[in-house]
Formats: C-alpha cells, sequence, structure tokens
C-alpha cells in the first residue's frame, strides 16, 4: 500500500498547474518489454494519456536518431536542485551543483534528439498497433 501511495503523490505533481514535467524516453526503452503485448499496450495507453496533459511535455527518442550520448542509467532532475539517478538495486540522490549540472547537459541532448506532440504520438499509436498485432501469440 505504500507504494500505491508513494506512485500516487509522485504521479501528482503531473497535475499541478504552473509546473512543467519533461519526460524524455528512447525508442529502445519503449520496444524493451517486461510482459505481454496487452501489458505493453497498457503502458503506451497511459504514455498517451500523460503525453496529452497541458503540464506534461513527453519526448522520445526514435530509432532513426543517433542518441547524442550513450544513456547508461535512468535519472531525473528535480527542479535544478537534485538529480536522482537510478541503478538496479537502489536510487541515489545527490544535490551537487556540479553533478545536477552534468545531468541537465545530457538531458538537454536527449531533448534535442527526441520527437514532441504529434510526432511522438504518432509514434505511440504506430507501436500500440505493433503490439496489437502480436495479439496472444507471444508469451514471457
Amino acid at each position: 500500500m505504500l507504494l500505491l501511495a508513494v506512485t500516487f503523490e509522485r504521479q501528482s505533481v503531473l497535475y499541478e498547474p504552473g509546473r512543467e514535467s519533461v519526460f524524455v524516453l528512447t525508442e529502445a526503452v519503449l520496444r524493451t518489454w517486461p510482459g505481454t503485448p496487452a501489458l505493453m499496450l497498457a503502458q503506451l495507453d497511459r504514455l498517451l494519456a500523460v503525453e496529452s496533459l497541458s503540464t506534461v511535455r513527453l519526448g522520445v527518442v526514435p530509432w532513426r536518431r543517433p542518441v547524442p550520448v550513450l544513456p547508461r542509467h535512468g535519472f531525473r532532475l528535480c527542479d535544478r536542485r537534485a538529480v536522482v539517478v537510478e541503478a538496479f538495486d537502489r536510487e541515489r540522490v545527490s544535490v551537487d551543483s556540479a553533478e545536477v549540472a552534468a545531468y541537465e547537459e545530457s538531458f538537454a541532448r536527449f531533448e534535442g534528439a527526441a520527437v514532441f506532440g504529434g510526432e511522438v504520438r504518432e509514434l505511440l499509436l504506430r507501436m500500440m498497433t505493433e503490439f496489437r498485432e502480436l495479439g496472444d501469440t507471444v508469451t514471457p
């Protein structure tokens, strides 16, 4: 139950007026799926819903574009004050200004390579079609 509360609290930021949340993913992340096609359809549908919020910008670096740097791990920037670095076994929070600046620079490069708006919706819808075509033929 605690995990659900944390998840809902984290998602509530998406709806705060005056706050902008920017997310950038690689298409490779969206095509590396941990379950069934139905699970991926649900995930992609959620991304479409979040992308439609006025407080959110969702970008995807498509296959056809080279990534600007090799993404070694995920991270979240928090209001230019901290970076949360994600690892397999834990998350590490840093408030070191030089480290935060380095992650801001990396994020800016990924953001510059990503597609947004109509292009990202088109990409997500195309991927959903591909997962629908898989149907139940794939088992985890």
